[in-house]
């Protein structure tokens, strides 16, 4: 007898692979040979099949022929996995399972609870995705339904979700829904609440197509009388279910819900809530009507759970609730006041902007030419003041009030605002100093206003003064700063504003402010633009100072060639270290040496001076040529120096040596080497070596003198936002250090060599020097690391809370590339600044994000403002877009779009879509239109934008990120 194995790892590598048909193969192989084959075995070659059975047409053929003898299998694990491959096979071919729908059925009363869920979610997809024969479908749904009686309540489920789709889709294949209709019912008492749930829903689906609107009532309320709490709660929510849509039978049953308030059951009482709240959106006026003709009837507790159901009703219908609040107000009972007061009191904490609009509304209808009408809004306002009981809603009403008071012309009107002027001050203690105060404020911010007025004049005083006066970077500078501080001051009088305790009685005032406001930023933007003009003018004639100063350097540099060109021509005598020894005078060679000795001192001085000039103006990019001609002759200079140096060396060494052989070690008298006392000796030592250390001691001196000339220069980049320029600068000083340490250590370690320990003549003559000059280096060095570290954090800060301005939050790979770092080294710069209190944000998501400023005016952004003007039957739309940042902002696309029945007037306007290429800091881009119109414009109420002309602005900012504005004019209101 042949023994058969699974080979789990081979058929589990085709399956991977995507050899299906393969791995199908070997275990159809096996599940033939069932009757011989090991439980498990089978059982194991089911789960793999599970994987595949539905890979394929052929395999899912297969399958379903081998779950034909399976299915029935006395092991429960595998009919489990028969019938969960059968259940695959259901969703995408459910045609391959006609011929075992009987089998499947048989499974509805198995044992086991799992096969019966599985066997009934088959059968439900087979119901709502094969046809079936109308007699054998009928069968099939007496059976289906009867498993809603089933005691595993996820059969249950799966029968109620089957039914729904059934009745969604074909509701004829339920042709008798009196038994379903009696088993739903009962199992609104099932104890687990989503077949409890959904019994419900599907309840609420029968009893919304299938039966009449009296016969689902009927049935709803028998269960409501009759049933304990859990299915009262889930017919009370089918009642507000139902109520939703427009039906009359549901009126009758709004007094017996609200009698329902009347439970204790706290459940009981919020699903009441809310079923009222669902019905009332199409039976508002029965609901209201009846909660208020109930307060008069009921008890205390009754009368708290009406008013709460007043208050929720009420937000669900904001604004519309009103109407009713204050007509209720006006009631002749005092409970139903006191509730309705109650409610509006909570309203007003939590709609303070709508009840306020709301106020407003009657304010305005004191103007009616009816007194009576005029004399009963004057009632509710003192009503709404006492209700409230709020100080400033109170003010409010006693100022505009007073204000009527001294125009109100009918005495019984007059005697109603004095009564209710004299009530509201008997309530209100203070109350005339309060308004004193409130209208020394009003006055106050009406003085502020003007005062701002006049600061697109002083700012523009000021900046004339400020040019008149040039100093390149400071006048840059203060201009910014001038510009941000009105910026500011206009900022933190809007925040004053807006946080002023009585806006509603500056209502104008705000009006005139925003305007006032958009105004003078658009003028002091103009002012700023036009002075950035002159100010690059006043560039340019800088410039030009500069390039006079360049050709003079130029001419230095000429004149120094010359020299050089002159000294290089002499050829030094080969004996040169015997002349220097012995005790002849030389005047030709003394010269050459003295002329040596100048065009090093010259070379060094025009370095420094040129440098200077290079770092103090470093904003202009006009210093090529010079610094072309200067480093080919001074590379030209040092190379020949150098070979110079060269063959002094050779002559000092010769010196010492022979000093060394005569035993000779006196020490340096009167800064001479003795027995050295020729002049061509002593110009060896002190004019060459001595020199170039000297030189070089004198050049560290000088750049650590300037490091408070380079911080300070820094600084003014930063302040203008250019820190690239501020990155360059630093490193354009740091090589200019690293340089000068190289040129002259290496011309020291030509003309000096390698200086010993022993104590030569020589040695104890040069080595104070040189030890001065190591001293210095370390020193330059190392304040040339304070230097770049301090200012590169500073550079870093200032980066960082300049792109938040732009962008907040902002991503660190983003922010990263903006600012030309790695992101660790970002992320460790951001957590150090926020650890030592120089930035206020958070790192989260690979995002940054710091608490938003309020920064309403000094835009990073493009301002649009618009003008418009009428004549007769044309519109002129005027549009000026401004840029009053330092940035550039591309590819701007402006897009109008008008209403089908205006006619757009081409040759007196710019294109309908206009594309300009950039729009550069300080410019302003002005563009109009005319419009015609042929209709007198009425309110679309279905489409409110019908009316509505727009005007669209794409672009690209300089972070590559696309924005977008947005002005609508609507007609009606223009």
């Amino acid at each position: 007898m042949t023994i058969l194995t699974l080979d789990e790892k081979r058929i589990e590598q085709l399956i991977f692979s995507g050899n299906y048909e393969e791995a199908a193969e070997i275990i159809f192989n096996l599940i033939e040979n069932r009757d011989s084959l090991d439980k498990e075995i089978l059982y194991k070659s089911l789960n793999l099949l599970n994987y595949i059975c539905d890979k394929t047409p052929s395999i899912s053929l297969r399958a379903v022929k081998y779950m034909n003898f399976i299915i029935n299998e006395k092991n429960s694990w595998i009919r489990l996995v028969s019938l969960e491959i059968l259940y695959q096979i259901s969703i995408y071919r459910p045609n391959l399972l006609l011929e075992l729908i009987t089998k499947v059925r048989s499974r509805f009363y198995d044992i086991e609870p799992t096969v019966r869920r599985l066997a009934v979610k088959i059968m439900g997809n087979l119901l709502v995705s094969i046809h079936i024969d109308q007699e054998e479908i009928q069968l099939i749904i007496e059976e289906f339904i009867s498993k809603l009686i089933d005691d595993d309540w996820k059969v249950k489920l799966e029968v109620i979700k089957t039914l729904k789709k059934i009745l969604n889709q074909d509701f004829s294949k339920i042709p008798d829904l009196e038994p379903l209709l009696s088993i739903v019912i009962v199992n609104l008492r099932d104890l687990d609440e989503d077949v409890a749930r959904s019994s419900a829903e599907l309840l609420k689906t029968i009893g919304t197509y299938f039966l009449s609107k009296d016969k689902i009532m009927h049935i709803l309320l028998n269960l409501l009388y009759n049933e304990e709490a859990r299915v009262k709660e889930l017919i009370i929510w089918l009642f507000g279910e139902i109520g939703k849509e427009k039906s009359s039978e549901i009126i009758p049953i709004i007094p017996k819900l609200i009698k329902l308030l009347k439970e204790d059951d706290y459940r009981i009482q919020l699903r009441v809530i809310d079923a009222l709240v669902s019905i009332s959106k199409n039976n508002f006026d029965q609901i209201w009507s009846n909660l208020i003709n109930s307060l008069d009837l009921a008890d205390e507790d009754y009368r708290d759970t009406i008013q709460n159901a007043l208050y929720h009703l009420s937000q669900n219908n904001i604004p519309d609730i009103f109407i009713y609040i204050f007509e209720e107000l006006e009631s002749p009972s005092e409970n139903v006041r006191d509730c309705v007061a109650l409610v509006f009191k909570r309203l007003y904490e939590e709609y303070q902007v709508e009840i306020e609009n709301e106020i407003t509304k009657i304010l305005y209808r004191l103007e009616s030419k009816y007194w009576r009408e005029r004399k009963k809004n004057i009632a509710l306002l003192q009503n709404l003041a006492f209700i409230l009981d709020i100080r400033k809603v109170a003010v409010w009403i006693f100022i505009e009030l007073d204000k009527v008071l001294k125009d109100e012309t009918d005495p019984d009107v007059k005697n109603e605002i004095i009564s209710t002027l004299k009530s509201i001050k008997t309530n209100f203690d203070r109350m005339d100093d309060t308004i004193r105060r409130v209208n020394y404020e009003l006055d106050l911010f009406t003085s502020k206003i003007r005062e701002f007025q006049k600061a697109p004049a002083q700012f523009r005083e000021k900046m004339n003064a400020l040019i008149k006066e040039f100093k390149f970077n400071e006048t840059e500078i203060e201009i910014n700063r001038t510009y941000r501080k009105n910026l500011s001051k206009i900022k933190n009088f809007n925040k004053k504003l807006n946080k002023f305790e009585y806006k509603r009685l500056a209502f104008n005032l705000l009006e005139d402010w925003e305007e006032t406001k958009l105004q003078i930023i658009d003028e002091l933007s103009l002012i700023k633009g036009f002075i950035h003009e002159i100010f690059e003018e006043k560039k340019m004639e800088f410039s030009s100072g500069l390039k006079g100063k360049i050709k003079i350097f130029n001419d230095r540099i000429n004149i120094l060639r010359v020299q050089y060109e002159v000294l290089k021509s002499y050829e030094f005598p080969d004996n040169l270290d015997e002349i220097i020894l012995s005790n002849e005078q030389n005047d030709d060679l003394e010269e050459k040496f003295t002329q040596i000795t100048q065009l090093r001192n010259y070379l060094f001085k025009l370095d420094d001076e040129i440098r200077d000039l290079i770092v103090s103006n470093v904003e202009f990019d006009i210093f090529k040529e010079l610094l072309k001609n200067w480093v080919e002759l001074k590379i030209e200079i040092q190379e020949y120096l150098s070979r110079l140096d060269k063959k002094i060396k050779v002559i000092k060494d010769k010196i010492v040596n022979y000093f060394i052989e005569i035993e000779t070690r006196e020490e340096i008298s009167t800064g001479k080497i003795k027995d050295i006392t020729n002049e061509l000796g002593f110009q060896l030592f002190q004019g060459h070596i001595h020199t170039i250390i000297s030189q070089g001691i004198e050049g560290f001196k000088k750049f650590n003198d300037k490091f408070d000339q380079l911080n300070e220069k820094v600084s003014q980049l930063i302040k203008k936002n250019e820190f690239s320029d501020a990155k360059k600068f630093i490193e354009m000083n740091q090589n200019q250090v690293q340089n000068f340490i190289v040129e002259y250590e290496s011309q020291i370690d030509t003309i000096i060599g390698k200086i010993t320990t022993d104590n030569n003549i020589f040695n104890l003559y040069i080595r104070p020097f040189i030890t001065k000059f190591v001293s210095s280096k370390e020193m330059l060095i190392n304040k040339m690391k304070n230097f770049q570290q301090k200012n590169l954090e500073k550079i870093y800060l200032n980066q960082i809370k300049y792109y938040l301005e732009v962008m907040n939050p902002i991503k660190l790979k983003n922010l990263a590339t903006y600012m030309d770092i790695d992101v660790d080294q970002l992320t460790d710069y951001i957590l150090k600044f926020i650890s030592k209190n120089k930035l206020s944000g958070k790192i989260k998501d690979d995002m940054l994000n710091s608490p938003k400023l309020e920064d309403l005016f000094e835009s990073k952004d493009l301002l649009l403002f618009k003008t418009i003007k009428t004549i007769g039957n044309k519109i002129l739309l005027d549009f000026k877009l401004s840029n009053p940042t330092t940035l550039t902002f591309k590819d701007l696309q402006i897009i109008l779009r008008i209403p089908v029945y205006l006619v757009f007037e081409k040759n007196e306007s710019f294109p309908r879509n206009l594309y300009v290429n950039e729009l550069k800091p300080a410019n302003v881009l002005k563009f109009n239109y005319v419009i015609k119109m042929n209709r007198i414009v009425e309110k679309r109420l279905s489409d409110p934008g019908a009316d509505e002309i727009t005007l669209n602005l794409f672009y690209i900012d300089p972070f590559n990120v696309t924005r977008k504005i947005s002005k609508k004019i609507d007609l009606l209101l223009s």
